[in-house]
């Protein structure tokens, strides 16, 4: 599905391969991270994963059948550093996407690119109608992270779980085709 054009400027977005569970556990277990990374809802947040949590989850993702979820790296070093996954189980019109980046290489736009390559790809290649991600309502950074891409807040799931002996909600954001392409400014064809 996913044979051309999977790369920006700085990036390569690739298949996980097996030897990719050390980058990926040491990532998802970086202090800044561990309390706020997306997983499957089994795993709880807060607490470090082992490798065989980590091979897991990216079993899970190699065997998705309604989506894909890829290997970050850098095209100057090679190095992993991080993945991206969308998924459209219940819906190929509405799919959710998510970016997550090591720590130590955020906030060096590499994940406001790989998201930009993400929509473009849903919008021009999949039947998306509307692109959402979940963000837990204590999340901050990723609070940001969505609006400043221009995701609108689309809704809220309360009591969604428990953190810190309290409830927090799912922050739903959306970005509809027609914002997107009036966003790209006519740049592709929507």
């Amino acid at each position: 599905m996913i044979d051309r054009g999977f790369e920006t400027e700085r990036t390569v977005l690739r298949a996980f391969e097996p030897d990719d569970i050390a980058a990926v556990e040491d990532y998802l277990n970086d202090s800044d991270i561990v309390g706020r990374r997306y997983l499957p809802w089994t795993l709880r947040d807060g607490i470090p994963l082992s490798t065989s949590q980590v091979a897991g989850i990216l079993d899970e993702w190699v065997k998705q059948k309604a989506g894909f979820a890829l290997a970050v790296e850098t095209k100057a070093s090679g190095r992993l550093i991080g993945h991206a996954v969308c998924e459209w189980g219940w819906d190929p019109h509405c799919p959710s996407a998510s970016v997550v980046i090591a720590p130590s290489q955020q906030r060096m736009r590499y994940g406001s690119e790989v998201l930009s390559l993400l929509l473009r790809f849903l919008f021009l290649e999949t039947a998306a109608h509307t692109v959402t991600g979940w963000v837990a309502s204590w999340n901050e950074p990723a609070l940001r992270f969505a609006a400043a891409r221009g995701l609108a807040e689309a809704g809220r799931m309360p009591r969604a779980g428990l953190r810190d002996g309290a409830y927090y909600e799912q922050v739903v954001f959306d970005l509809l085709r027609r914002e997107w392409a009036g966003r790209e400014g006519g740049r592709h064809a929507a």
